[in-house]
């Protein structure tokens, strides 16, 4: 039964990569030859990921990995020993790459957990396969560098949404993911958000009322 499941998975991923990543990846770096194809194909997994279950935790770089976030909903966080709270850096939907940039360029251990916070799948691709894969196909540092750019630009969102007082940062919260306070713990939301639980649910009350009228 298990031979079989990884037949199945191994034909999933093989129809997603060319039917989906490929052509998004070849938007950005352009034509990708047939032994890079290959290459990451075989470097690859497609993951059945249940709710609450932990994609990484924190730890050596080398035991990181580049995650393609084919559905459902997880949160990256890291508990801060001095003041005794939980930090939700950032909440990953579908689409999204999760990948610690700093930690594979600068060698540096991962400080983050990868939690799902709901059913999904996800493709990885490990810490050396993806070392080899850019080493011999150098165009694909483009999305290495386009990931950089990625994560500074929702680092300065991320920023400027915490300067914020409580209403304006759930606005801005709900306007870039409309939908995911419908399916997760909210609690997970006030985190990220920096709030209580108490004055997230006054101010989506409030959000809601606005909305309405």
């Amino acid at each position: 039964m298990k031979a079989r499941g990884n037949e199945s998975n191994r034909a999933r991923l093989k129809l997603i990569m060319n039917k989906e990543i490929i052509p998004k990846m070849e938007l950005l770096v352009g034509p990708l030859t047939r032994e890079c194809i290959e290459f990451i194909m075989s470097s690859s997994r497609l993951k059945q990921i249940k709710k609450d279950q932990y994609i990484e935790e924190s730890g050596p770089f080398e035991d990181g990995h580049l995650h393609y976030l084919y559905s459902g909903i997880a949160h990256s966080f890291y508990y801060h020993d001095e003041s005794d709270k939980t930090f939700v850096t950032r909440l990953w939907k579908k689409d999204d790459i999760l990948f610690d940039v700093n930690s594979f360029v600068n060698y540096e251990d991962r400080k983050e957990d990868i939690q799902m916070l709901e059913d999904g799948e996800l493709i990885s691709i490990g810490h050396y396969h993806l070392k080899s894969l850019l080493n011999n196909s150098p165009q694909l540092l483009t999305l290495s560098t386009h990931l950089q750019i990625e994560r500074e630009t929702y680092n300065k969102f991320y920023q400027h949404l915490l300067k914020s007082n409580v209403e304006e940062r759930l606005s801005l919260f709900l306007k870039h993911n409309p939908t995911i306070i419908n399916r997760i713990n909210k609690d997970f939301i006030a985190q990220h958000l920096n709030v209580s639980r108490s004055r997230l649910s006054t101010a989506y009350a409030q959000y809601k009322l606005n909305r309405d009228h």
